[in-house]
């Protein structure tokens, strides 16, 4: 990928072309000559113009021993780089981009290989970290003082600079990541994304140094990069291998932030094609959601929401001491429930209610008069009546009630008429 990369860009503004070189070798006719010799023009000339790598690199060996001092030393290590990355010795490369910058520290060429080669070799020891990095900002600064070449169209111009400007940018980020800068990653890796969306590793990074700096307020933001990651299968996407795993880990986190898996798709849906999300874009937390589920009931259901908050406490380890010191003996406010049984069965005057479904037993009334008759099973009654009694396993919340007090006894069944 490097090669093909190296190899595809041209920064004709800056980068010497062998017209150049041509055009230095003219000068040998006049007076002041650049040259030593004739033999080292002749010299200069055969590597110059040899195809293959691995004859090229030989012959400028020879060449540098021969003439240790020539003027041509920035022209020799762009053709050794040159040759390198043919040869795909990476390493080999490095050392003479690293000359290269030694002789003319803005030198285009010499900037893009070591900003290049910084992620692909992956070295992440400071020198290497420190040289990717100040190659890279560099290089960023050679593009906004380059010029437009005259024979070059404006579209072109703008491709051109454009590529060089997300190369450094990545580098800049993958280096900041690196170093767990993770806020200047996340702004490299954002100018990456503006420039070219088409970015599955880079839109995985950015995910990834937006969930470090752990910041709950841009969360939802790291999910919606990584199922970016996930999702996009255009040009530029990560691996189907690389999109599976991401893919797995984004329903994982996903899952454990949420609740569940609930939204998901539609997340996925967007990112699919739009590389940043919405202004505004949340998941909600599952703590946000219980706190939501709990107002909700709270609003639309006051008698069955303090229920169970008592019963949640009462069900604590120290619920006995919690009865004992704020429920028991203390009037509290109407409840609902409903009648799972009552006795005795022709006068009841001890009844077991659900309050939260009619097959729960939770409390028992123990009424100080029976009524007349039964009720049917499920049969809904509103009571405010006094705790004094009270069982953890199983869960029974016993109440003393006045029989005034409980509202929704049905009427006595009808007697049919007998002739």
């Amino acid at each position: 990928m490097l090669v093909k990369l190296l190899t595809k860009l041209t920064v004709a503004a800056t980068i010497l072309s062998f017209c150049g070189i041509a055009a230095l070798a003219q000068q040998g006719q006049q007076k002041k000559s650049p040259w030593k010799d004739r033999a080292e023009y002749d010299m200069y000339n055969a590597m110059a113009k040899e195809p293959a790598a691995a004859k090229k690199v030989q012959l400028l060996d020879s060449y540098l021993k021969k003439y240790p001092e020539s003027k041509f030393k920035l022209q020799v290590y762009l053709m050794y780089a040159q040759a390198y990355q043919k040869l795909a010795q990476p390493d080999k490369m490095y050392e003479a981009a690293q000359k290269i910058l030694a002789l003319d520290p803005k030198n285009v060429q010499g900037l893009y290989f070591i900003t290049s080669l910084t992620i692909s070799m992956a070295k992440t020891d400071p020198s290497h970290l420190s040289n990717g990095d100040k190659a890279a900002k560099a290089l960023l600064a050679q593009v906004a003082a380059m010029k437009k070449p005259a024979q070059m169209s404006d579209a072109n111009w703008k491709k051109q600079k454009d590529s060089l400007i997300e190369l450094a940018q990545k580098t800049i980020g993958w280096v900041a990541m690196t170093r767990k800068n993770n806020a200047a990653a996340e702004r490299a890796f954002r100018a990456v994304l503006k420039i070219n969306p088409n970015n599955g590793q880079v839109s995985y990074w950015l995910g990834t140094v937006i969930l470090a700096q752990r910041d709950a307020s841009k969360q939802a933001q790291a999910m919606y990069h990584f199922a970016r990651a996930a999702s996009y299968t255009g040009p530029g996407a990560m691996t189907p291998q690389g999109r599976q795993k991401v893919d797995a880990y984004v329903r994982k986190i996903y899952s454990t932030y949420h609740g569940s898996e609930e939204g998901l798709d539609a997340i996925y849906a967007r990112a699919k094609s739009n590389p940043f999300p919405p202004a505004g874009f949340k998941i909600k937390s599952k703590e946000q959601l219980a706190a939501e589920a709990d107002e909700k009931m709270r609003q639309e259901h006051p008698m069955l929401y303090m229920w169970l908050n008592v019963r949640k406490q009462l069900e604590a380890p120290n619920g006995k001491e919690y009865f004992n010191s704020s429920v028991k003996n203390t009037a509290m406010p109407q409840l609902r429930g409903y009648i799972i049984s009552q006795s005795p069965a022709r006068r009841p005057d001890t009844l077991v209610l659900g309050i939260q479904d009619r097959n729960t037993r939770e409390v028992t009334l123990k009424l100080d008069e029976a009524f007349r008759y039964p009720a049917r099973r499920g049969t809904v009654l509103r009571f405010t009546c006094v705790p004094q009694r009270f069982t953890q396993s199983p869960f029974n919340l016993g109440f003393d009630c006045e029989q005034s007090k409980v509202k929704g006894w049905p009427p006595p069944p009808s007697r049919k008429k007998t002739r």
